[in-house]
């Protein structure tokens, strides 16, 4: 009884509702017109094969319009249509010739004829709706993926470099001119470095690998500033030879970086460790990032999912595809991400 009720159910799934409504559609013209004749009793087999018939050639076309249009084949698709032609003009013109009582051979001749018109014509009426079904569909997809795009650009601007972020940067600098000015030269440079990035080069479609790392690794510069001698910080980079010839979309990583700070900082330890990796094979990067965590998820967030995390998944299904992964979690104390992406940003 379960099977029955959920297969009865999968029917209102997927356009289910719209097949039933035009099968049902279909079904009461054919009862109208047959009630109509005034030997309906004789009439109503010859209907019934022919709401059949007209049936499995709307529902053939529609299958023929699908395997052209995601396989791309017009000789196979060409040569299906032929055979479905033949195959449903001679179950009409047999069932029609039976029910009809047809022997003679002028009878039959309109019969031949006219079975295959309107076959062809139920082909092709089933090929137009699904392929306009098709277009449409394809369509609405496009104007969604553009309004996520556009929303992703939105997230991405107003998390580049955030307010507070650059006020505890700048606070941090002040406190250091005063006590450590010779460092505050080389942290100015690093925050200039920052700034300068995340305003002209995150606009790109691509940027070299060596800048993303390079932009990474003075965030990470200017954090531990903030924490000081707390947090032991661990990063393992390749060297500029191994990076050469190596796009990334920008402002990838960074959201990874940023909540490996984030829930480090929240974490209650005495000692903080974040460890960041990035190796390059020959068709593939692979970024690594863990950090300490609090023992417990604070009230109201979920250290597990890390902030930005769900809307970068957005942008990775938007720019990669299927051909990224992603894996994260967190163990015991420490929250990790890997996650696996194409070398290039542009292929």
């Amino acid at each position: 009884m379960k099977i029955s009720r959920q297969t009865f159910l999968q029917l209102f799934k997927q356009g289910g509702r719209l097949h039933l409504m035009l099968l049902f559609g279909l079904f009461l013209i054919t009862v109208v017109i047959t009630l109509q004749s005034a030997f309906y009793k004789e009439v109503a087999p010859r209907a019934t094969v022919a709401y059949l018939l007209l049936i499995a050639s709307i529902y053939t076309g529609r299958w023929l319009t699908q395997q052209f249009l995601i396989k791309n084949r017009w000789i196979s698709t060409t040569l299906l249509f032929c055979l479905s032609v033949t195959v449903l003009s001679a179950i009409a013109v047999v069932a029609m010739a039976y029910l009809f009582g047809l022997r003679d051979g002028s009878d039959l001749s309109a019969l031949v004829v006219t079975a295959p018109l309107l076959i062809v014509v139920s082909l092709i009426s089933g090929s137009l709706v699904t392929a306009t079904r098709i277009v449409i569909r394809q369509q609405i997809k496009e104007i969604s993926i553009l309004q996520l795009q556009a929303k992703m650009e939105l997230n991405l601007l107003t998390s580049k470099l955030s307010p507070h972020f650059l006020f505890n940067t700048l606070n941090n600098l002040y406190g250091l001119s005063r006590k450590e000015h010779t460092k505050v030269p080389d942290l100015l440079l690093k925050f200039s470095g920052l700034l300068s990035y995340s305003l002209y080069s995150a606009d790109e479609p691509s940027v070299q690998l060596e800048e993303e790392l390079a932009y990474i690794l003075n965030f990470a510069a200017l954090e531990k500033i903030r924490m000081n001698d707390q947090l032991a910080l661990a990063i393992d980079f390749p060297g500029p030879d191994k990076l050469m010839d190596t796009s990334i979309t920008p402002m990838v990583l960074i959201v990874f970086v940023e909540n490996a700070f984030k829930y480090a900082r929240i974490a209650r330890t005495d000692q903080l460790y974040i460890s960041i990796k990035l190796a390059v094979a020959e068709e593939l990067i692979t970024f690594e990032i863990s950090n300490s965590t609090a023992d417990e998820p604070l009230s109201g967030e979920k250290v597990s999912s890390g902030l930005g995390i769900s809307t970068t998944i957005k942008r990775l299904d938007l720019l990669y595809g299927k051909r990224y992964q992603l894996i994260y979690g967190r163990k015991e104390n420490f929250f990790t991400v890997n996650l696996k992406i194409p070398r290039n940003a542009n292929h």
